[in-house]
């Protein structure tokens, strides 16, 4: 037993290594973009549902841009509000003319996430040949449509950027920043890397000739997101896919402040996972999580196995270093910090938090914004 334990916690351990070496030699390969006289047409669509505590903040940091307020709209597509959401949203429009409200149309789809069709709503009222997009609960620096815009180089198609959230005061808040650091982190350098698998929505941005060559989201399940899009590009041939590294394009995005937000949003996350086009990308994650699951199977079995503690300790501070060293590099490129100590809390319930989380999302149904969102 104490063999095959050792055996598949090391295959796993070197893939991991592997993974996570790619990844940092991808940050180390990405590079702001340079100044252009260009100024395409851009629009920023929002899908919003029940927002009116963070939509004002969000389109005030949207009226403060570089960017010549001719040359971007802001289409807000709001999915069926029940609080003062659109009311917001209208008051803007009125006091800027390149402020856009739509509603996006009543459909039977209750059982599936709306967002998709939100966005593809706005898409299709668009004037921009850029389209970004970004959340209701989301600040802007002013660079920010400025410095996407000037990724788009001839062959670019679609561009990821870096997104951080805000920390509170709790020692959890503390820790949920590293965790979505990481993630963000691990964005980018695969990206970097040449092997595009996941980005955040809080910032992106593609071309939309692009997005429509590609059949946009395509609309048939629930879990069609920003991932499988970006996917859908990559293996359609499309063009290029390119990550913003630069601290001026960073967005600043609301934590989930508690425990159980915070759980459930990531296993939302999970749930979307599995749905691309490029099978190869499905492996890649079940090497990954082989390895979390391998490393909890193994502390299973040292009361009856003690020896595995020796080399559980390894696989620990292999991990850790491998993650701090990479987490450091995207840190620095994305002018944020890494406490030593939140970090090392955070690595303890790295595993376990993978391994429960990336579970439930596969088999889960839920309930955000006040609809079931089922798989």
């Amino acid at each position: 037993m104490i063999e095959c334990a050792l055996g598949l916690l090391s295959i796993f351990t070197i893939y991991y290594v592997y993974f996570f070496i790619r990844v940092r030699l991808g940050l180390l390969s990405l590079t702001p973009a340079e100044q252009t006289t260009m100024f395409p047409m851009a629009s920023i669509v929002i899908a919003v549902r029940n927002e009116e505590k963070a939509i004002g903040e969000c389109l005030q940091s949207l009226t403060e841009q570089s960017y010549f307020p001719q040359n971007y709209e802001v289409i807000v597509v709001d999915d069926g509000s029940t609080d003062g959401t659109a009311e917001i949203v209208r008051s803007f429009s009125e006091s800027h003319r390149n402020f856009h409200l739509r509603s996006l149309p009543d459909t039977k789809e209750r059982n599936i996430g709306r967002k998709p069709l939100a966005i593809s709503h706005g898409i299709m009222h668009s004037t921009g040949d850029i389209i970004l997009s970004t959340d209701a609960d989301c600040l802007l620096p002013p660079r920010w449509i400025e410095i996407m815009i000037n990724h788009f180089r001839k062959d670019v198609v679609f561009v990821a950027g870096p997104v951080r959230e805000k920390v509170s005061a709790s020692f959890f808040s503390k820790l949920e920043y590293l965790e979505f650091l990481g993630l963000i982190t691990t964005a980018a350098g695969l990206i970097g890397s040449g092997r595009p698998i996941i980005c955040n929505g809080a910032n992106l941005a593609y071309r939309k000739k692009a997005f429509e060559a590609v059949g946009g989201f395509g609309l048939s399940d629930s879990s069609n997101d920003d991932e499988s899009l970006m996917n859908r590009m990559v293996e359609r041939n499309a063009g290029t896919i390119v990550f913003a590294p630069e601290a001026d394009a960073v967005v600043t995005t609301q934590s989930s402040n508690t425990i159980s937000s915070f759980f459930t949003q990531r296993i939302r996350w999970a749930n979307k996972r599995g749905h691309y086009e490029d099978k190869t990308i499905l492996r890649t994650l079940i090497l990954l999580y082989l390895f979390f699951l391998s490393v909890i199977l193994a502390v299973l079995l040292v009361p009856s196995e003690p020896k595995l503690i020796y080399p559980l300790g390894i696989v620990f501070c292999g991990k850790a270093l491998v993650d701090y060293f990479t987490l450091r590099t995207g840190a620095r490129m994305f002018g944020q910090p890494v406490p030593l100590f939140h970090f090392l809390v955070a690595e303890i319930f790295h595993v376990p938090y993978i391994v429960i989380t990336a579970a439930i999302g596969q088999i889960a149904s839920f309930q955000w914004k006040g609809r079931n969102i089922q798989r």
